[in-house]
């Protein structure tokens, strides 16, 4: 990237620290300072005198078009990351490497000299104090792209059995997201343009995107000191969780109309990166981590160099330029397979709308009248929602997921004595197995917490894991401080095998076939084998403890309208790991 009067071009770690700088620079008053008027303006003017050639108009600039006036077959849309006021046409600089090369233009055209290939251009600059970070901002900036797609004399996204590809950098991986969300949500008006933009849709490149963290604090001043840039790009927004899957509810959807599950179509293929980046006080580290890229992508790749190079090839012999160019190639090949047919209305409340008619807010409340205020119904249904990847009110019949959720109602129910409990109140120990792969932080106690119960160092840093959330093994209070990670932990027991044990969640939806070591240990699909894997010690004997579990799960199917079904008992089952 190019600094105003200065012809050297900036490294990315120069970009980046650029960025941080113009955050940083606050007065007293924790006012971030930002150029005069008049000062933005010259910049402005300057920025347009150069690039007005490839401006297609206000959000979109031209890198490549078919030569000769021939007619293009497909659209590829470009959406850069973060910059500040001192960098230079990031819609270009982006995908332009220390050397000049703009892959796109000088890698992409050669192999799809057909492609119109365009570049987002939207004011991207963290430069404010907001609290809320960048989140709300970005659905301004989609919905003005998207006005911008609409109304725009490229036509863009309007010719038929032209796909369109999307390639995104960090934040430009939410515009896309929140693009798409806008054309199925806002533009409901614009019916025949939306389905036109939605039909062509073929596929999505997301270069490190944070759908789970990032980390900002690697670029404080000093330890502990509290860092502008982390108050306002915070990853773990709620907003971003929020459309992570509204987006990824929209691509299955999609799928499903365009009769595409086997095609190469509405996937996404993601590209992390591989190094450190470098910031302040020396440290650096991996910006967006691998476990943060990963999620809700159809394909996964490392990239060369760190964050900021990640997205600038620089030789159509590099693997990941590659892998690049054969997605893009597979996802053509395949629009030409798919159904033209018209766009359903997508609604992205859809699994929340189920979510309440299988278990409504009153009955919920009317179940647990002395629940802690603690437990609330809007927490179970924000953590219930980002479980639906894991099949959860997906998997089995309308029955079979209304009696699901009478096993996991019951077990609360038991726990904690009706979800009046956040936590065990008197732990006979610190529930610690000491191991190499999850070693137990002094002065942490891993006793049960949350509607399930969770206890265990191992149980803690898996759960972390499943949930995206690594801190839960340093911070195993936050299952008895912040609900939704509560009951995110019990559903993340709920949907997860354990060890030789299948989920509950498989066992109460049909999913789980019992082996013949089961069937001679009378292990069979119900919600007895529920109680067997959740404590096995109640099992192969009379329980007065698995007796309350049992009574209370038929309770709640007879508050839910749902046969309790078969094998609704342990008695007569040996524990897991007994033939």
């Amino acid at each position: 990237m190019e600094e105003n009067g200065d012809s050297n071009r900036l490294s990315p770690i120069r970009h980046f620290r650029d960025v941080v700088t113009a955050v940083l620079n606050t007065d007293a008053s924790n006012e971030v300072l930002v150029p005069t008027e008049e000062q933005g303006s010259n910049l402005r003017a300057t920025e347009m005198a150069s690039s007005s050639d490839n401006r297609l108009n206000d959000a979109l600039f031209v890198l490549y078009e078919p030569p000769d006036g021939l007619p293009y077959d497909t659209e590829i849309i470009f959406v850069h990351d973060v910059y500040t006021e001192r960098c230079k046409d990031a819609w270009s600089t982006t995908w332009t490497s220390e050397e000049g090369i703009c892959w796109p233009r000088e890698f992409l055209a050669k192999k799809f000299p057909r492609a119109r290939m365009l570049s987002v251009s939207y004011d991207a600059c963290v430069t404010t104090n907001s609290t809320q970070g960048r989140m709300d901002s970005l659905s301004l900036v989609a919905e003005n792209v998207l006005l911008n797609l609409f109304l725009s004399t490229g036509n863009v996204g309007q010719t038929y059995n032209c796909p369109i590809l999307f390639v995104g950098h960090g934040l430009g991986c939410f515009v896309i997201k929140n693009l798409m969300i806008q054309a199925c949500d806002t533009y409901k008006g614009q019916h025949e343009r939306r389905n036109k933009l939605l039909r062509n849709v073929g596929g999505f490149v997301f270069y490190s995107p944070f759908n789970s963290g990032v980390k900002w604090n690697l670029y404080q001043f000093e330890p502990g000191e509290s860092n502008p840039l982390t108050n306002c790009m915070r990853p773990y927004h709620p907003g971003l969780s929020r459309l992570n899957d509204d987006f990824r509810k929209l691509r299955q959807f999609m799928k499903d109309r365009r009769n595409s599950n086997d095609l190469e179509l509405w996937k996404v293929l993601t590209i992390c990166e591989s190094d450190r980046t470098p910031g302040a006080l020396g440290r650096s580290v991996t910006f967006v981590p691998e476990a943060s890229c990963r999620p809700d992508c159809d394909y996964f790749w490392f990239g060369n160099g760190d964050h900021f190079d990640v997205c600038k090839h620089q030789s159509t012999g590099d693997a990941v330029y590659q892998s690049v160019e054969e997605f893009l190639d597979k996802i053509l090949k395949s629009d030409k397979l798919s159904s033209p047919n018209s766009i359903p209305e997508f609604d992205p409340t859809a699994d929340e709308n189920i979510w309440k008619a299988l278990l409504p807010r009153e009955v919920f409340i009317d179940l647990f009248p002395n629940r802690n205020r603690f437990y609330t119904y809007e927490a179970f249904t924000e953590a219930a929602m980002t479980f639906i990847r894991k099949g959860f009110l997906v998997d089995g019949s309308v029955e079979d997921q209304t009696r699901e959720i009478a096993a996991l109602l019951a077990h609360f129910d038991h726990g904690t004595s009706g979800l009046l409990y956040k936590e065990h109140s008197c732990p006979s120990s610190t529930y610690c197995d000491p191991q190499i792969d999850y070693p137990c932080v002094p002065g942490k106690s891993y006793h049960g917490r949350g509607p399930l119960q969770l206890c265990w160092n191992y149980n803690y840093k898996m759960c972390g894991e499943g949930i995206e959330d690594d801190s839960l093994l340093s911070c195993p209070e936050k299952l008895s401080q912040d609900p939704v990670i509560a009951f995110k932990s019990a559903l993340w027991f709920w949907c997860t095998p354990q060890w030789n044990k299948p989920s509950c969640h498989s066992v109460m939806t049909g999913k789980w076939t019992p082996e013949s070591t089961d069937i001679e240990a009378n292990r069979l699909p119900g919600f007895g084998l529920t109680i067997n894997i959740i404590n096995g010690i109640e099992c192969n004997k009379e329980s007065a403890e698995a007796n309350s579990r049992v009574e209370k799960y038929k309770k709640f199917c007879e508050r839910l309208h749902v046969d309790p079904g078969e094998n609704i008992d342990c008695r007569y089952q040996k524990p897991f790991g007994q033939v």
